[in-house]
């Protein structure tokens, strides 16, 4: 049990260093906010503590923060983050966000935000009385959900004319009729920026889903015969791709948990009559295949011929490039043609030097491309070269961004813990275990397992740390494990289940009560801790990217969370004491 961590340490000291813990996390919590003023950023340590020096941050002290700070996140080499961007440079920056307040407000096609609306509230922590069940929650559509459906969803535009085709010269038509044609089928970039947590996912799947059912209901209003064939063809309709397995598993699950839903259709206009009343309309209907770790090549050919098309496909551009080892197959980037939109999530991640020729190279076999759709949280300064490079004439991206990116969201609360300081005396480790332990005491989440996430800098610290909790602070082996890029896709699979779903409820006094997780940045980018709450820092990120997506994996959807910063002599970094006011006065980090 986690409680046995006090018997390697001095009671006395333990009880204070733990009281002190509890206390800080207590005067944080919400309940006491109108009777203390407490800033962002707090010191946790013991009573008998020496007295910090000047540079110490205090955490009830009423001076501004010192605006000097604020460059610390706009220069050197910890800041990789490119700030010039401006929000959804499209038109409005705002683009009447403010007035949209339900999804029926927004351009989805019926079906689709039937089944969305019934996804996300599947996600959702119940908390407290406010709610007796599920049906009862509101869900309405974050900015950057609102922005994008706005503006990817609009019909392509089509060149007005004031004469009737028949009386235009030939000629004149021509030119009117290859200039809409042009225009219908030639490939829309868009970038999608925001920051974590934000809800990019459903952003970017809301989008796509609505255009391969307008695209169906198209198809069936032509004629139903010819629908049937359409069904039955052999043909990829569109592709995501992410940079990890991980991620194609958690995007995977998204889809299948909304094409399985049940669909009741209601309020929907006529012209959708007929369209629902077919069979395969009760749900979402749709084909959805991933091509992750695992999974054979060959079994993306033998899908398509046995079953017909693939509406999605979910991968990694590495798993399509190993298509061209298939000695069996004839052409195997052949069935890419008819793909007609592409969604790149954690596209930053996709076009750094490690993906970037991969990731091209697989685009390149979509020569009927309508939709290149970017996806990602953080825009680095080597991604924006990337993209100018790519597409040098600006006009040609479409950006759609909040004012928000590259800001950590108000509704985390940062703690620093100097373990340099009395009674840690130099013991990063202890430090740990007592804020493990804090954490677990604290009184949040009642009747829910607690889970944890720490981050260390590099894959040998993982193990080296799990052994460490168990063996000297005596935490259950089953209630700590560590993911690095040395574990296997399927252990890693297995041990992150937990984490990537709502905590699970305590039915019984035997059952855990905590769940810990050491990783590295492998698990920062884009994984969906659902309603996950703490967060430690063991290492300090190495520059403001890796920040901004470590402590996104809590926060969530404007959930709570909290981040503990452990630092020592060697990592007393100045961006750790701007960190609380920068988050404060919503300070961009650079």
């Amino acid at each position: 049990m986690i409680s046995r961590i006090i018997r390697h340490d001095n009671d006395i000291v333990i009880k204070n260093i733990r009281n002190n813990i509890l206390v800080q996390l207590r005067f944080a919590s919400s309940r006491y906010s109108s009777k203390i003023k407490v800033n962002n950023s707090h010191k946790l340590k013991s009573k008998n503590a020496p007295r910090p020096n000047k540079d110490a941050d205090h955490s009830s002290s009423s001076k501004r923060p010192d605006t000097k700070k604020n460059y610390i996140f706009e220069t050197g080499k910890f800041s990789q983050l490119y700030n010039s961007l401006k929000s959804t440079n499209t038109q409005d920056p705002s683009f009447q966000i403010s007035k949209v307040k339900d999804f029926n407000q927004l351009k989805i096609f019926p079906s689709v935000r039937e089944a969305m609306i019934k996804e996300i509230k599947s996600q959702y922590n119940l908390k407290g009385p406010q709610h007796s069940s599920i049906d009862e929650i509101e869900i309405k559509p974050t900015p950057i959900q609102i922005a994008a459906i706005k503006k990817i969803n609009q019909t392509r535009s089509i060149s007005p004319t004031t004469k009737n085709l028949e009386d235009m010269e030939e000629s004149e038509r021509i030119l009117y009729e290859l200039k809409n044609e042009n225009e219908s089928k030639r490939t829309k970039i868009f970038t999608i920026s925001s920051e974590t947590g934000s809800g990019k996912t459903w952003s970017y799947l809301s989008v796509l889903l609505s255009k391969l059912k307008e695209d169906d209901l198209n198809w069936f209003n032509q004629k139903p015969e010819k629908y049937e064939l359409f069904k039955k063809s052999q043909q990829i309709r569109s592709i995501i791709m992410v940079p990890t397995h991980e991620l194609v598993e958690q995007v995977y699950e998204t889809l299948k948990r909304a094409n399985k839903f049940s669909l009741k259709h209601e309020g929907v206009s006529k012209k959708y009559e007929q369209f629902f009343n077919l069979p395969e309309n009760e749900t979402l209907g749709l084909s959805i295949m991933k091509l992750s770790h695992g999974d054979a090549p060959i079994s993306l050919y033998k899908q398509l011929k046995n079953y017909g098309k693939i509406d999605i496909l979910v991968t990694t551009p590495a798993k399509i490039t190993s298509l061209s080892k298939l000695e069996a197959v004839d052409r195997p980037f052949k069935i890419f043609k008819s793909v007609k939109y592409c969604i790149l999530d954690e596209s930053d991640t996709l076009f750094d030097v490690s993906f970037i020729k991969d990731t091209t190279s697989v685009i390149k076999n979509f020569p009927n491309l309508l939709d290149l759709i970017l996806i990602s949280a953080t825009i680095p300064k080597e991604f924006e070269k990337s993209l100018q490079k790519l597409f040098p004439d600006e006009k040609s991206i479409i950006r759609i961004s909040t004012p928000n990116l590259h800001k950590i969201p108000k509704n985390i609360k940062i703690f620093t813990l100097d373990s340099d300081l009395s009674p840690y005396n130099g013991s990063k480790l202890r430090c740990l275990a007592q804020s493990i332990y804090a954490i677990s005491k604290d009184g949040t989440e009642p009747d829910q397992t607690k889970r944890i996430i720490i981050f260390v800098n590099s894959k040998d610290e993982v193990d080296d740390l799990v052994s460490g909790l168990i063996d000297k602070y005596h935490i259950n082996e089953e209630d700590i494990f560590g993911i690095s890029s040395s574990k296997t896709i399927g252990d890693r699979k297995e041990i992150l289940e937990p984490f990537l779903k709502p905590a699970e409820p305590l039915t019984s006094a035997n059952q855990s009560k905590l769940k810990i997780l050491i990783t590295t940045d492998l698990l920062s980018r884009g994984l969906n801790f659902v309603g996950l709450k703490n967060v430690i820092l063991f290492g300090l990120p190495r520059n403001s990217v890796d920040l901004v997506h470590r402590l996104g994996r809590t926060g969530r959807m404007n959930q709570s969370g909290r981040v503990f910063i452990i630092i020592d002599k060697k990592s007393k970094k100045s961006w750790v004491k701007g960190l609380g006011s920068a988050i404060i006065r919503g300070l961009k980090i650079g």
